[in-house]
């Protein structure tokens, strides 16, 4: 092997080097980011940022534009996390009432975990059309999960009817209304799950 192969390795070697730096350096940022949201900062600054995660000022701005770009990123890494937390098996030949359980649970400990960094991609949504994208294919993906759990019933009422159910088991079921039910009304996890399973229920029956 010659001297200029020789060189060529070792360039490449510290090219990949500063790349593994850099993405290491990246999601430390992120996860500083995150981890300040979930300890009810909502909207870190760059300063507290930069000191969470040993990365300096000047080096965030070389990662990222903007804030809102490390917002945008932070979100996208909190969504790749609790992809695997979405899915939901329901058995159709199930009671209502076991269904009704089911959702509102799941819903219910999914929007516990999410909750921080729910409310800041809303706040950033109509300001950053790539979340407003991302918000409205999570609430499509919400609606079709209850439309499929909610089948047999749905199926039983006239179109309109249906739809107008539909709309209202979507909203029982949002981020936005278990929201309402916990930080504004101040409701306990639980009383909040069993006002939701009450409303369904009386809707679906």
């Amino acid at each position: 092997m010659s001297t200029a192969d020789l060189d060529l390795e070792q360039i490449d070697a510290q090219s990949d080097g500063r790349r593994a730096r850099r993405d290491r350096n990246k999601i430390a940022v992120v996860d500083a980011y995150l981890d300040l949201i979930r300890e009810g900062d909502p909207r870190p600054s760059v300063a507290g940022v930069a000191e969470r995660s040993g990365v300096s000022h000047r080096s965030v701005f070389r990662y990222f534009a903007d804030k809102d770009e490390l917002a945008r990123t932070s979100i996208e890494r909190q969504e790749s996390v609790v992809a695997p937390m979405l899915a939901i098996s329901i058995d159709l030949r199930a009671s209502l009432e076991d269904r009704v359980d089911l959702v509102v649970r799941h819903r219910l400990e999914l929007f516990e975990t999410i909750a921080p960094v729910a409310r800041l991609s809303r706040s950033l949504a109509p300001m950053q059309p790539i979340l407003q994208s991302e918000l409205a294919k999570a609430r499509s993906f919400f609606r079709a999960q209850v439309k499929r759990a909610f089948a047999p019933e749905l199926a039983r009422m006239d179109k309109a009817r249906a739809s107008t159910t539909l709309a209202v088991v979507d909203v029982l079921c949002s981020f936005e209304a278990a929201e309402l039910l916990r930080a504004d009304q101040g409701l306990s996890l639980d009383r909040a799950g069993d006002a939701v399973r009450d409303a369904l229920l009386a809707i679906l029956r």
